[in-house]
C-alpha cells in the first residue's frame, strides 16, 4: 500500500480505539473507508499479493473493536468480494475495482438501512409514548427523527450511560430533533419504569438466538423493563448480526481503561474491571427492528442464514 493509504488505515485504527469514532455504524462506515483507500492504493502485484495486503489492513482494523459485529462485517465483506473475484481468475485491475465497489456498497447499506429501520421502528412508537433509551445509537435517532417528521409526540428518557456518558450526547440529540427529554443516572432505571411505554435501545452485536451485546447495563434495563411489564425494542441493522455465533463462538466483551471509573493508585487486592459492553438475554427483548422487518429474538438465526446467504455470500 502507498503511505498515504497505510496512514489511513493506522489514523481510523487510533480513532476507533480511542473512541473518537465510537457507534457501531460509524465504525464500520470508517473501517469501510479505509479498505476502500488501501485497495485504491495497490498499485500492482499479483491477486494473491492484492488480497494478502488488503486482509492485514482488514485485520488490524477489526481488531480495533473486536465485539462491533458491523465492523466485522465490514471488512468481511470486502474481502470476500474481492476474494470471489480472484477465485473466478478476473484480472488484477478488476480485483481491486470488487474490492473498492464493495466497500462502498456496504457504506451505502448502512445509511440505507439506518432510513428502513426509522421508518420500520417509528410505527411501533406511539403518540404520547414515554420512551426509554440507553447509551448512544444512531438507529434509535433514526426513528426518532421520523416520529418528529411524522407529527408525533414522545417524551424521551435517556440515561447518562456511565462510565463514558454517552447518554448526555444522545439527550442533546433528541433534545435537537424536538422533543422533551429527561436525563437520569443509570441506577434510576427502575424509579421511571412503571410510567414507560418502550425501552427502545441500539446495539453492538446481535447473536444468532437473539442476545443482544449493547452499553453495559442494557440488560440490567431489559431486565427492570421485563418485570415491570415493559417492551424493549432492539433497532439494529443486519449487518450487526454475528455470524461466527451460529456455531456457538462468543462474542468479545471488550473492556475499556479501568481509570474511568477509578483514577487513583490502585492498592493491593483491588482489581478494577471496566466492561464497556454486556449480553441481554432474548427472553428479556420483544422485537428487534431490522431494516428487513420486525423480528423476535428467536427469528435472528433465520434472518441471520437468509442475509448472509443471500446477500453477502456466505455458506453457513
Amino acid at each position: 500500500m502507498k503511505e498515504n493509504a497505510s496512514e489511513t488505515v493506522r489514523d481510523i485504527v487510533k480513532k476507533i480505539r480511542s473512541r473518537e469514532i465510537s457507534t457501531a455504524d460509524d465504525t464500520a462506515n470508517a473501517a469501510a473507508y479505509a479498505l476502500e483507500k488501501a485497495a485504491s492504493a495497490i498499485a500492482k502485484g499479483t491477486p494473491e499479493e492484492f488480497l494478502k495486503k488488503l486482509a492485514e489492513a482488514g485485520m488490524a482494523l477489526s481488531d480495533s473493536r473486536p465485539t462491533s459485529a458491523s465492523l466485522q462485517n465490514s471488512t468481511r465483506y470486502v474481502i470476500h468480494m474481492a476474494t470471489l473475484a480472484t477465485n473466478n481468475g478476473l484480472p488484477f485491475e478488476d480485483i481491486k475495482s470488487s474490492a473498492i465497489e464493495a466497500a462502498k456498497t456496504f457504506r451505502r447499506k448502512i445509511d440505507e438501512a439506518k432510513v428502513k429501520i426509522g421508518e420500520i421502528g417509528s410505527k411501533r412508537i406511539g403518540n404520547g409514548d414515554l420512551v426509554f433509551t440507553h447509551c448512544y445509537s444512531t438507529s434509535v435517532l433514526s426513528i426518532l427523527k421520523k416520529l418528529r417528521g411524522d407529527g408525533k409526540d414522545v417524551h424521551v428518557i435517556v440515561t447518562e450511560s456511565r462510565p463514558a456518558f454517552e447518554g448526555r450526547k444522545m439527550a442533546h440529540e433528541i433534545l435537537k430533533i424536538g422533543f422533551p427529554t429527561t436525563l437520569i443516572i443509570d441506577i434510576a432505571a427502575r424509579v421511571f419504569m412503571h410510567d414507560v411505554d418502550n425501552v427502545l435501545v441500539g446495539a453492538e452485536a446481535i447473536a444468532a438466538n437473539g442476545a443482544v451485546v449493547n452499553k453495559i447495563g442494557t440488560s440490567v434495563i431489559a431486565t427492570v423493563a421485563h418485570e415491570a411489564r415493559v417492551r424493549t425494542l432492539v433497532a439494529a441493522g443486519t449487518y450487526k448480526f454475528y455470524p461466527e455465533s451460529v456455531i456457538g463462538q462468543r462474542i468479545t466483551i471488550e473492556e475499556e481503561d479501568p481509570s474511568q471509573i477509578y483514577d487513583e493508585p490502585t492498592e493491593d487486592n483491588l482489581t478494577i474491571r471496566n466492561p464497556q459492553f454486556d449480553v441481554c438475554p432474548p427472553e428479556y427483548i420483544d422485537a428487534i427492528i431490522t431494516e428487513k422487518g420486525v423480528i423476535p429474538p428467536q427469528g435472528a438465526y433465520f434472518l441471520l442464514r437468509k442475509i448472509f446467504e443471500e446477500e453477502y455470500g456466505f455458506k453457513m
